[in-house]
């Protein structure tokens, strides 16, 4: 499993050395070598077992951003950005000036699901330090925008 893993992240890098462009990946996970078991399930938008249900629920496991970032520096060619919070990356994308727009724009009793929204992908205690972004670019591209500080 572990050499797969490998070849489809290079994979990955060397497509974008040869013909240019970015991967951006968005997904739960840590920048660090996790001893726990990250593999879950989730039903409704709550955590359950994941044997039970079966095929009724949604699996994921943890992004090692680590180990990405350690496969695509041994690509020639292709450089790692990140990872950053998807909290901080959205905060850098705009996300504030699009919620003023939205909220303004939509009618009074709607405005608690923008707020709800927003908190949902931006909040520390929510997706918005669980979920990570790191960018895959060829090393002679400019750094991009959001990860100059990474």
């Amino acid at each position: 499993k572990q050499w797969y893993q490998r070849r489809v992240r290079a994979s990955v890098a060397q497509r974008i050395v040869q013909s240019g462009g970015a991967a951006l990946i968005i997904d739960y996970g840590e920048d660090q070598v996790s001893t726990e078991l990250t593999f879950r399930a989730f039903k409704d938008h709550q955590q359950v077992n994941p044997l039970e249900d079966l095929g009724l629920c949604d699996l994921t496991a943890d992004v090692n951003f680590k180990n990405l970032k350690r496969a695509v520096a041994g690509i020639e060619g292709a450089k790692a950005h990140g990872p950053i919070t998807q909290s901080n990356f959205l905060t850098l994308m705009g996300i504030g000036e699009r919620f003023r727009q939205l909220y303004s724009k939509v009618p009074p009793e709607k405005q608690d699901s923008i707020i709800h929204a927003h908190n949902f992908l931006c909040s520390p205690e929510e997706m918005g330090d669980r979920f990570k972004v790191m960018c895959i670019t060829r090393d002679s591209d400019p750094i991009p925008f959001c990860f100059e500080s990474s």
